[in-house]
């Protein structure tokens, strides 16, 4: 029913925004929009970064537009020459019809009829081809097929992080038939070139943790099992610092985790990351990760540091959601209990961890090389001239 109310919206939109149909495409005007909803800052993932590397090579080339649920919040913080504006406002209808590059990390308002003769980026929110998204293509209802055929039709180019995604998530769940980059995720240049240490300087600027201190990162994707997922942070930090280091557990709950009772984290010294602004900063200031299902996974390996997969409710995972590559063959070590995890963490095999990412990255056909902000902006150049 949601499906085709947006897609009667659609219609509406066709028809009421044709005025502004008419009015010349700037060449000179992009626009972009992170992921839509929940509560974290929007200024992110690739989108963000493909922006940063314009402003910082090209300032004065284009006039940039992001598209937030609250400007406000970004005022002052963000880059002065990028406007904010509400999405889904008259004033953000009329650049997203007169840009002509749009740059997304999801299918933006998959219901909104873009013309033609504009240039639509989607740089997708996660890397690899991991767990089976809600609207798989096969096995959506008639109303989400359509929505997908839809937003199909209004991307020019979509970027790949591997081959398997391009194959089992572009051409496979979304059924998209045009053009491919192959180049990597611009959110994961600095990761593959090991250029993280800014970034890790703001992390703990933000979390105040002293230089020399570690950072234990847990994000967990979202999800709403039947029972409880706790991961205990106390035993886990107590391990870390047996060899007289000091750890600091960060917990970041995935944007739309609204019940963070059943999909938490608890202990004694554990530091809420949900409301960091980044999540690809948090990666790189993390010394070792714990995860479960989510595509951070793909990020992280280009860290080479430890990470574990705490995954109680596997079965039931397989059962309802399912993924693309069956979780046996990803990189890192798997436990279904606080005392799996426990041992896992105790029996860390440095060389065995960086030959199993080589062989997955293999497996997966990587086509991260750190230079993907520099192919999708050349490609932009090109459309506008």
């Amino acid at each position: 029913m949601r499906d085709l109310i947006k897609w009667g919206y659609t219609v509406f939109l066709t028809v009421l925004l044709a005025p502004l149909r008419l009015l010349p495409l700037r060449p000179d005007r992009l626009v972009f929009a992170g992921l839509t909803g929940g509560t974290a800052y929007e200024y992110t993932c690739n989108p963000k970064y493909i922006c940063e590397y314009i402003c910082s090579r090209m300032p004065d080339r284009f006039q940039i537009i992001w598209l937030v649920s609250r400007p406000e919040d970004y005022i002052g913080r963000e880059r002065p020459q990028i406007l904010f504006l509400r999405h889904y406002s008259l004033r953000s209808f009329y650049y997203l019809l007169t840009a002509r590059v749009i740059v997304t990390s999801a299918s933006y308002a998959p219901w909104f009829p873009f013309r033609k003769e504009q240039y639509v980026i989607n740089t997708w929110h996660g890397g690899g081809a991991y767990k089976k998204l809600k609207d798989n293509y096969d096995e959506a209802d008639r109303a989400s097929r359509r929505k997908l055929e839809f937003t199909a039709a209004n991307i020019s180019l979509f970027l790949s992080s591997c081959r398997k995604a391009t194959e089992l998530l572009i051409r496979g769940a979304f059924h998209y038939g045009g053009e491919v980059m192959e180049a990597g995720t611009p959110r994961n240049d600095c990761l593959v070139r090991g250029d993280t240490k800014d970034a890790a300087d703001r992390v703990r600027a933000y979390f105040q943790i002293p230089a020399g201190d570690k950072i234990l990162l847990y994000a967990p994707t979202y999800r709403t099992p039947s029972g409880r997922v706790v991961l205990e942070g106390d035993p886990l930090l107590e391990l870390l610092e047996k060899d007289g280091s000091n750890w600091h557990l960060l917990a970041r709950a995935h944007r739309f985790q609204e019940d963070k009772e059943r999909l938490c984290a608890e202990g004694s010294r554990i530091a809420d990351a949900g409301d960091y602004p980044d999540m690809q900063e948090l990666l790189m200031a993390a010394d070792m990760m714990i995860t479960d299902y989510s595509s951070s996974v793909w990020d992280y390996t280009f860290l080479g540091r430890p990470c574990y997969l705490y995954v109680p409710d596997l079965e039931e995972y397989e059962r309802t959601v399912g993924f693309y590559v069956d979780i046996r063959s990803w990189p890192y070590p798997m436990a279904q209990s606080m005392e799996e995890l426990l041992e896992l963490i105790r029996c860390e095999d440095d060389d065995k961890r960086a030959e199993a990412i080589r062989r997955h990255h293999e497996m997966m056909g990587s086509f991260e090389s750190g230079h993907a902000c520099e192919a999708v902006v050349q490609r932009i150049l090109e459309i506008c001239g």
